[in-house]
């Protein structure tokens, strides 16, 4: 009963995380694709190209790397190879992403806890043509950090749901698959 408790409070948790990385995700997209087409109209329509928005738009780039890696290592959507995964039942494939989850946290968690001594010497130097002067950390080290830090959080909690509750489920749900790349066959 504690431990479905706890789960529940972990998922959740998760859940509210990969709502606001979604939601950041599209308004990052938004970001790049409007910036950019305003930079074409000014730089041919005016001939007066806006010197920002390269850079602001390659960090929005940053940015939604890193956040959609987060987001796609709770729904267990990163890079997998299912080679040998077909030979095993339930309990080698829950021994199997107990083993996956145990490296990424301890990964994740090692990034995690050498990213503040990143981000203190990458604060040393600002951006270059954005309207504001902002630390260059929080374009290159800062999005390492959210990704290392929340990824290592979820492979807590998703070994938590694997070792106590037995359970393979994700803690969010994987896209449906309809949205997946697997290819349609011939009708």
């Amino acid at each position: 009963m504690l431990a479905k408790r706890i789960d529940g409070i972990l998922a959740g948790f998760i859940r509210i995380v990969a709502r606001i990385e979604i939601s950041a995700l599209v308004v990052a997209m938004i970001f790049i694709i409007a910036s950019i087409a305003l930079q074409t109209v000014t730089r041919y329509a005016f001939g007066r190209p806006i010197t920002w928005v390269e850079e602001g738009a390659t960090y929005a780039f940053i940015w939604i790397t890193f956040v959609g890696a987060s987001y796609g290592a709770k729904q267990g959507k990163l890079i997998k190879v299912e080679l040998f995964s077909a030979n095993f039942a339930e309990e080698g494939l829950r021994k199997i992403a107990i083993l996956s989850h145990v490296i990424i946290f301890l990964g994740c968690g090692y990034l995690a806890w050498i990213a503040p001594a990143v981000i203190s010497l990458e604060s040393r130097s600002s951006t270059i043509a954005l309207p504001i002067d902002v630390p260059r950390s929080w374009f290159y080290s800062v999005p390492l950090f959210y990704f290392a830090f929340v990824t290592a959080f979820a492979s807590l909690a998703r070994l938590f749901r694997l070792i106590v509750l037995k359970d393979l489920t994700p803690l969010i749900a994987p896209f449906p698959v309809e949205e997946q790349d697997i290819p349609l066959t011939a009708s």
